[in-house]
């Protein structure tokens, strides 16, 4: 979790559980407590970076089941300069 104590905001990302570990409600639990900590700190907003979330139905479930909601479907992109 990243805190961001200027902007008063926190961000989990990213978020993953070792495949052996899944299912026990592990990342469920570090989510609550993350948020847990974030409001203990001021932020009354806490975002969770899902790109891949259309591919990946358990990931959205977990964080809908924790409270989040959908903002936005657009993904920043960068690109890197060439050298020279």
């Amino acid at each position: 979790m990243w805190l961001d104590e200027a902007n008063r905001t926190a961000e989990f990302e990213p978020v993953g559980t070792h495949p052996r570990y899944r299912r026990l409600g592990l990342a469920r639990a570090m989510l609550l407590h993350g948020m847990h900590l974030a409001r203990a700190a001021g932020t009354p907003h806490t975002t969770v970076a899902c790109l891949g979330a259309p591919g990946h139905s358990q990931a959205r479930g977990l964080y809908y089941g924790v409270g989040f909601r959908e903002l936005t479907r657009d993904a920043p992109l960068t690109k890197a300069r060439a050298a020279g």
